[in-house]
């Protein structure tokens, strides 16, 4: 529920190797957060036993700590909270706030680098079941995906453009009358139309009908066990469908409306924010977007013709660099160099993130055709350092 959760939780799997005292156990997290994480456990530890745990970063990296059981789900899954040393405290909370700002961006790249290097990452085919019954009569289809925003600009332009209701005449008029005074004490509006999320990579694609916070950022309501209704964080880092068999399905976005969730990417951090060495963990306020969040624009008038050493050198020069890992492949990002790139084959130009792949120069596609997706750089392709207007 809502409310119940002292840090935002974030889904992300990393390779966990949890010291039990009746042996050592490989896992994966499910979510995590700077308190601690969530992984399945085929032997599920008495709750309060404490043990270390080795936990392995994308970038190569590894944080250990101790962990206390805290919490045993169904399907043996099972909550977890973390002390680390001085050392170690700096490390996993630099990951974290990498994660908040930047997660939905590396989710992507990382079904990229799984993929052999194809350029489309965001089309998945299978039964839709009932969800695109309409649109799909034929039982398999195929789903355009793309992120909501890492301050879920996805949400905020379908409350923008759609009705929507107060929670004391939606379907919350029909809850418990606690239910009911929450929602009225934490709701602003509830949207009168389903949409399609996939809220982790590994998820199904769910119908969820979106809801604004009072105290900002967004949610969603879901039936909990017995019939009773309940209410979920979103932190930015799902994707939203928005083509089934190339037929645009709600919200309904344009391509301009598409421009703006794909410049969404990163959170203004406060200085609170920022990562220190201070064993203390920071204050971060529960289930919230950025407040200081400014909107990224980029002018394409004004931009800089480059030759690839060129855009090499530019990267070097980058202040801001993200590098993940995956098995032998490393992958850097570079947040602060956005490009276009014109290609003949394509009918407009791509706009982006400059991306290293080993020895392959990349854009990380946000606008453009087919967006999102990762391009690697060709000969005869042109490309454009853009500026920040």
């Amino acid at each position: 529920m809502l409310g119940s959760r002292r840090f935002p939780r974030l889904p992300i799997n990393l390779r966990l190797r949890l010291q039990f005292p009746t042996g050592e156990l490989e896992t994966t997290t499910d979510e995590i957060s700077l308190a601690g994480f969530s992984a399945p456990c085929p032997d599920l530890p008495e709750v309060g036993t404490s043990f270390g745990f080795v936990v392995h970063l994308p970038d190569g990296n590894l944080v250990t700590g101790t962990a206390c059981a805290m919490r045993l789900g169904a399907a043996g899954s099972a909550g977890f909270s973390c002390e680390f040393t001085p050392a170690q405290q700096p490390k996993w909370e630099a990951f974290v706030q990498q994660e908040q700002g930047s997660g939905g961006l590396w989710r992507m790249l990382g079904r990229y680098a799984s993929g052999g290097g194809q350029e489309r990452s965001v089309l998945e085919k299978g039964p839709l079941g009932v969800l695109f019954r309409s649109e799909a009569p034929q039982g398999p289809g195929v789903v355009r995906l793309h992120m909501v925003g890492e301050n879920g600009e996805a949400y905020r332009i379908a409350f923008e453009k759609h009705p929507s209701e107060k929670p004391e005449v939606s379907a919350f008029a029909n809850a418990d009358p606690k239910v009911q005074e929450f929602a009225r004490r934490a709701v602003t509006r509830v949207l009168t139309h389903e949409v399609f999320l996939k809220r982790a990579p590994h998820a199904a694609l769910e119908s969820l009908r979106l809801v604004e916070m009072a105290k900002g950022g967004y949610g969603y309501l879901m039936m909990q066990p017995g019939g009773k209704l309940g209410l979920m964080g979103l932190h930015g880092s799902e994707l939203i469908a928005i083509e089934v068999d190339g037929k645009s399905v709600f919200p309904f976005f344009d391509s301009g409306e598409l421009d703006r969730i794909a410049s969404d990417t990163f959170r203004v951090s406060s200085p609170s924010q920022t990562p220190t060495a201070s064993p203390a963990v920071p204050v971060l306020k529960e289930e919230r977007f950025s407040e200081k969040y400014v909107h990224k624009k980029v002018d394409s008038q004004q931009r800089v013709g480059c030759t690839p050493r060129q855009l090499s050198e530019a990267m070097d020069a980058s202040q801001r660099v993200q590098t993940r890992t995956y098995g032998t492949r490393t992958l850097k990002l570079y947040p602060d160099l956005w490009l276009e790139v014109q290609r003949a084959a394509w009918p407009t130009a791509a706009r982006g993130f400059a991306v290293e792949d080993g020895k392959s120069l990349c854009v990380f596609v946000l606008a453009g055709p087919d967006a999102p997706k990762v391009v690697r750089l060709e000969p005869g392709d042109v490309v454009f350092i853009l500026r920040e207007g």
